[in-house]
């Protein structure tokens, strides 16, 4: 992988929890929307941005209903219908909202950075950053079904996605947003763990004091904040920090790149590892 940072560059997650109400089946929550998408808009003025979005009360609701998962096999055809349809309605939503706030995206479907349940090119990939550094828009993919072989489908998750883009293409930062202000040390008191490490020989996360626990939503057939977790030790041991926020105050994101002091939870490497 090219070790060149793209310094000017942001790859950002808006959660499916932030976007839809997770507990009402194919429910956009279109306050959450236009609250991201304003701040998005400022960040825009300064960074190129590349955006990924979960499916929410959307995809996972009738992932759930024909019981899709990310491993690939033979599911039914009117689910990866279903699926497909829910998640091209969702990302139009989003769409329209960006072209009121004339921010220009461009929306790209998962298939395009898998084919035989492998990720494509890097070449491939790579043609978002020609895209954005020759055009003023934003691309914005999405957790999708996706077709892998011999007539199998699989669920491409937001949060791989991010993965798969992030490793590629080596923003600046990588930002989650989700329903929570990041990741607590115990669901009992809510606190939250402002810093964490990640040790580049295994992955583990290092902090002494913590006793980490995970939860999943509703629907949430991708892994809910566990599965963020794991994809973002991948991101993070290749040099790129990863920011964990609450979409419902996206205002923080303007926190987390001015480096000043925002609510949520940094993963990073630790010192002396790669990318410091």
């Amino acid at each position: 992988m090219d070790s060149r940072k793209n310094s000017d560059l942001l790859i950002i997650k808006l959660g499916g929890s932030i976007i839809t109400f997770k507990d009402k089946p194919l429910t956009p929550n279109y306050h959450a929307i236009e609250k991201l998408s304003g701040v998005i808009k400022d960040l825009k003025k300064l960074y190129k941005i590349i955006i990924v979005h979960g499916g929410g009360s959307f995809g996972h609701y009738w992932s759930v209903k024909y019981d899709m998962h990310t491993k690939p096999s033979i599911y039914p055809d009117e689910g990866v219908s279903r699926v497909n349809e829910s998640m091209i309605k969702l990302n139009h939503i989003i769409i329209e909202k960006f072209i009121s706030r004339d921010l220009k995206p461009f929306s790209i479907h998962a298939s395009s950075f898998v084919f035989n349940n492998m990720e494509c090119s890097r070449d491939r990939i790579m043609d978002m950053i020609d895209m954005i550094e020759n055009n003023d828009i934003i691309p914005i993919t999405y957790g999708d079904v996706v077709h892998t072989t011999k007539g199998n489908f699989s669920i491409l998750s937001g949060d791989s996605l991010m993965k798969i883009l992030s490793i590629n293409l080596n923003p600046l930062f990588s930002i989650f947003t989700t329903n929570v202000d990041g990741i607590y040390d115990s669901l009992g008191n809510g606190k939250i763990i402002s810093n964490l490490l990640v040790s580049e020989n295994n992955g583990l996360l290092i902090n002494t004091d913590a006793n980490i626990e995970f939860t999943s939503m509703p629907f949430d057939v991708t892994g809910g904040m566990k599965r963020k977790l794991s994809e973002s030790i991948n991101i993070v041991k290749n040099g790129i920090p990863v920011y964990l926020i609450n979409g419902f105050y996206p205002e923080r994101m303007m926190g987390v790149v001015n480096g000043g002091d925002f609510i949520g939870t940094s993963i990073k490497l630790q010192q002396g590892g790669k990318g410091w």
